[in-house]
């Protein structure tokens, strides 16, 4: 069987068809969005292995639950929720003393591994109890060391091999031929050798996972193929892939002219892409939002300001060597002294975030603010876990104003695409979590006033044209 496989920056997704439809299958508490991270706990544990009685009384269970309430849910939903829970049970039963040391040894001995949602939480709860790896897509383009390589190497075969178990055991079938996405350019600035070394980790930890065949396709091509099952005639289309790590450009020729064709590569007219996407957003919006209420821009008794990197480092958590840095213990005394030697009362906040490891949540409260500004504005931000009765204020405006470079730097990445093509697109199509932003689709119209926009399935528009390319390649 073959299947589209979106190996994202924020969120993993995997895909089959169905009913001549590329259908997302669920991987978590029934949900198709798989959070990119993972937690591998310090004390050693055997893989958690699972009856098939088990799994039937625990979906009996839901279902009656179901029944109660009146909601309705497929039987691949209570699967997902049903195996979760089982999980989590077995894992809490299991007594271990023996604790690792270093991540590779967590990789190499520990068997059950905590992904996505559950993995964020069991980090915020336990920051010193595991090892937590949140958007490893992002380091794979990286100057990586020959060690870092095999650490990281090990958490993409993790992560694969957990999503193609998901989705074979609710499927019920072998899936050995696999379409990847990836983006135009990985993170890192070793250019094209940094795309190798990534495609050489995803490529290679797929075929330890069992795939047989594996196949890469760019992200926004595979959006543009989403978006041609729709369309009665044919088009030039901007793609704008606003991923959660990258955000990708792609013109491309689709419509009923191309769609049966086998080579496509004539149809693409145009790459760009930039390493910057909703995470970096994120950060952003927490350096200039939420970082003046830790002490940014502080005055130290010496005239002054407290080092701006202290904050930077802060919110950066999807940078290793930033987080390794503030977490250094060096790092630790220096923001010690700085509280003896100010007056500014902030300052504590920033030790409180790093004392107490709370750098994570932080960043969960500034992508919830996003999210939350979305529906509503202002917002008020409640950080209790730093200080009772702590919340921010944040208005939708504040978060244009965070996020202007960045803004740019995507406008500079669709014009270049357009001239690279030599011709003006018939209509912009728009994906990735990060579009869903008022303040992102309101900048999108005023940068192309005249354009036909489409705003298309967010979170599934890659994952289903990875599915639809699947099938052209393994489908005969």
């Amino acid at each position: 069987m073959f299947a589209g496989l979106d190996f994202g920056t924020s969120n993993c997704s995997i895909g089959v068809m169905h009913n001549g439809q590329p259908t997302l299958i669920p991987l978590e508490d029934g949900r198709t969005r798989l959070p990119s991270c993972l937690y591998i706990e310090k004390e050693s544990s055997d893989l958690v292995i699972l009856s098939e009685q088990e799994i039937a009384g625990r979906v009996s269970a839901l279902k009656a639950g179901q029944t109660k309430t009146g909601t309705l849910q497929s039987d691949e939903t209570f699967i997902s929720i049903a195996r979760k829970q089982l999980r989590k049970e077995q894992r809490d039963k299991t007594v271990n003393s023996k604790r690792t040391q270093s991540i590779v040894e967590a990789l190499r001995t520990n068997g059950d591994v905590i992904f996505g949602e559950e993995a964020e939480l069991s980090h915020v709860a336990e920051p010193e109890n595991g090892f937590y790896i949140k958007s490893p897509k992002s380091f794979l383009g990286a100057d990586i060391s020959a060690a870092q390589k095999v650490v990281f190497t090990g958490i993409v075969e993790k992560m694969l091999a957990f999503i193609k178990q998901e989705a074979q055991y609710l499927k019920q079938c072998e899936i050995d031929q696999i379409v990847i996405g990836r983006p135009v350019n990985f993170h890192g600035l070793l250019g094209r050798d940094g795309n190798a070394q990534a495609l050489d980790i995803i490529g290679s930890a797929a075929l330890k996972v069992g795939y047989k065949q594996v196949e890469f396709l760019m992200e926004p091509v595979a959006a543009a193929y989403d978006y041609e099952r729709q369309l009665t005639k044919d088009q030039l289309v901007l793609i704008l892939d606003l991923g959660g790590g990258t955000t990708d450009c792609s013109m491309i020729q689709i419509g009923p002219s191309f769609v049966k064709q086998q080579d496509r590569q004539r149809g693409i007219l145009s790459h760009t892409g930039q390493r910057i996407g909703g995470i970096d957003l994120d950060n952003k919006l927490a350096l200039m939002a939420l970082m003046p209420h830790f002490g940014k821009n502080a005055m130290l008794s010496n005239g002054l300001p407290v080092p701006n990197n202290l904050f930077r480092q802060a919110v950066s958590m999807n940078d290793v060597s930033a987080q390794q840095e503030f977490n250094a213990s060096r790092t630790g005394k220096e923001l010690d002294d700085y509280c003896k030697i100010t007056t500014d009362p902030r300052l504590n906040r920033l030790k409180t975030l790093r004392d107490g490891k709370f750098g994570l949540r932080v960043s969960r409260s500034a992508e919830q603010a996003k999210i939350l500004l979305s529906e509503q504005t202002p917002i008020a931000l409640p950080l209790d876990y730093i200080e009772n009765d702590f919340t921010i204020g944040i208005s939708r405006e504040q978060l244009s104003d965070a996020i202007a470079d960045e803004l740019r730097k995507f406008e500079v990445l669709m014009t270049e695409a357009i001239k690279q093509a030599g011709s003006l697109p018939d209509a912009l199509y728009v994906t990735g979590g990060t579009a869903m932003s008022p303040v992102i689709q309101q900048w999108i119209h005023r940068v192309f006033p005249d354009m036909q926009i489409i705003i298309g399935d967010h979170f599934g528009s890659v994952t289903s044209g990875l599915t639809t390319h699947a099938q052209r390649l393994f489908g005969r």
